[in-house]
């Protein structure tokens, strides 16, 4: 049965070794709560762990990036891949304006509240299909017990230690933090170590032969044309 949010408060009472039976426990159920739902997010960003899709059209140059947007993993535009050496950071922007380079840069940044992935060169991809694999991270947050996490259910024990973790280092207990932070770790690991598998995390052998092959066009290694 999956671990809900009850499950979660509970275990974290284990760890702390303080139930919430009582008026006068040590920790509020307001402040467990909240360090669950911070571990939460803290797990996301550690582990890349929670995958997701999102797909429009690319429009006045830019593209609004999803509430939920972690890191990018492949943002593929009119069937093509993107490559992360067309990112820039802003301040070289009048840079790539001047050079006259071909293809779009883009660079990211905030327009009131709303992360942007802006093109340099505005014609370039205006009107084509984009599809953006990413990971996320959790924009709701847990407050009833039947609530449940978007975390995978095997990694969900992972946000009860590092709420324990924080607890117990907000009271000066620092031996039990850190060991609260190890086991965080265990799981935290354990959730790369599988999502690398799901989505093959590996640089495959890609020898440069653009210069023996000039005339070919066929693409051999799967990172574009070669002509």
């Amino acid at each position: 049965m999956a671990m809900d949010f009850l499950k979660q408060q509970t275990f974290l009472g284990e760890l702390i070794m303080d139930p919430n039976s009582s008026d006068d426990d040590q920790f509020t159920l307001s402040r467990r709560k909240e360090a669950i739902n911070r571990g939460e997010i803290q797990f996301a960003l550690d582990s890349k762990a929670i995958k997701e899709y999102a797909t429009s059209t690319v429009s006045s140059g830019y593209i609004a990036m999803p509430a939920d947007w972690l890191e990018t993993y492949i943002l593929i535009i009119d069937n093509s891949v993107v490559s992360t050496r067309k990112e820039m950071a802003l301040m070289n922007w009048e840079r790539d304006y001047q050079s006259g380079e071909d293809g779009p840069n883009y660079y990211v940044w905030e327009f009131s509240g709303e992360k942007r992935m802006m093109f340099t060169d505005d014609a370039g991809y205006n009107g084509k299909t984009y599809k953006l694999f990413y990971f996320k991270k959790p924009t709701v947050t847990l407050t009833d017990d039947t609530d449940e996490s978007i975390i995978p259910d095997e990694y969900r024990e992972a946000t009860p230690y590092w709420a324990a973790s924080r607890l117990f280092q907000q009271i000066g207990k620092a031996e039990l933090s850190n060991r609260m932070l190890e086991q965080y770790m265990f799981y935290v690991n354990k959730a790369i170590v599988q999502t690398h598998k799901e989505y093959v995390k590996f640089l495959p052998a890609t020898p440069d032969i653009s210069t023996a092959f000039k005339s070919r066009t066929t693409d051999r290694q799967g990172h574009g044309n070669l002509g």
